[in-house]
């Protein structure tokens, strides 16, 4: 993504240094060294999921360019939309259209092994509307 070296680097010190303990009928225990991830509520966390996700944006804009996704056409202006996002949540939206629904699981697929996020395809739902 272009991020520098020592940007990185901040964002890896944030990460990697960090140390819990955890409460045990009332009583702290032994600190302890954080493995991966930053701690829920990180005001860090959703900075960097807005930069991971624009990969995503990029992706789907290249392929609805490349014709490999077809968007939603919405209003009398025919205005195009291929997706709508807020905070950690995306909602896909294209024509009932077999390959469009095959390019984007593909798409989806390629944008977990590029960025190592997990898409939950269980908890991921596939709507018809007018259809």
């Amino acid at each position: 993504m272009g991020l520098g070296r020592r940007w990185r680097g901040y964002v890896m010190e944030c990460v990697s240094t960090c140390s819990m303990l955890v409460l045990i009928n009332g009583s702290p225990s032994k600190p302890f060294k954080m493995e991966r991830g930053l701690r829920q509520g990180d005001p860090l966390s959703p900075f960097l999921f807005v930069l991971i996700v624009d990969v995503l944006h990029r992706m789907i804009g290249e392929a609805v360019r490349n014709g490999r996704i077809s968007p939603l056409l919405v209003g009398r202006d025919h205005i195009e939309l291929s997706y709508l996002q807020f905070a950690d949540d995306t909602i896909l939206l294209c024509p009932p259209k077999q390959e469009t629904i095959k390019n984007y699981r593909r798409l989806l697929r390629c944008f977990e092994l590029m960025s190592g996020l997990s898409i939950n395809f269980d908890k991921s739902s596939l709507l018809s509307n007018n259809c």
